[in-house]
């Protein structure tokens, strides 16, 4: 239930700060955190770093991941892109509340039991991710080409740091 009740919170908090008025402005950026978060999915779906635990709502991984990608992620999005300041000060101090805001929200689901690690992925790896991820999400949202190119250089980077075995890739 904790999962259903976050991800309304999540639209909740949409509804009330997002920039409705500028969707098209993030439509693109949305699109790119969906593709990068389904990727990750298909890449590593037989050595998974990570994995949401089935609950009496939701059966399993994949249907939890749909639904933070496809609800929590865009409603997330209209209020990090929407309300973000001008300012390099304010910038950062928003992305690090941001990096503290889904760090504190996947600590509560690890302690919860609600998801876990696996092939040498830690909580401290999911931090260093969202402190990558956010000014990303940023930078795609300004020069969509650039946050492309470095992506597939980042994940290259992961699939070998975490030794993620291509044969076993469907």
């Amino acid at each position: 239930m904790y999962i259903i009740v976050r991800m309304l919170l999540w639209i909740l908090a949409a509804w009330l700060w997002g920039d409705w008025r500028n969707w098209k402005k993030y439509q693109s950026t949305f699109l790119f955190v969906i593709l990068l978060d389904l990727l990750y999915n298909v890449l590593t779906y037989n050595y998974p770093l990570w994995t949401y635990a089935p609950t009496d709502i939701i059966p399993n991984h994949t249907y939890n991941n749909l639904l933070v990608t496809f609800l929590s992620y865009p409603a997330i999005m209209f209020i990090y892109l929407g309300r973000f300041p001008t300012g390099w000060i304010k910038q950062v101090a928003w992305m690090i509340i941001w990096v503290a805001l889904f760090s504190a929200v996947e600590f509560v689901n690890y302690k919860m039991g609600l998801m876990s690690y696996h092939n040498g992925w830690s909580f401290g790896w999911s931090v260093v991710f969202y402190l990558v991820q956010l000014p990303f999400i940023r930078l795609h949202y300004k020069k969509p080409l650039l946050a492309y190119g470095l992506s597939v250089l980042i994940i290259a980077g992961l699939l070998v740091l975490f030794k993620v075995p291509v044969s076993l890739m469907r």
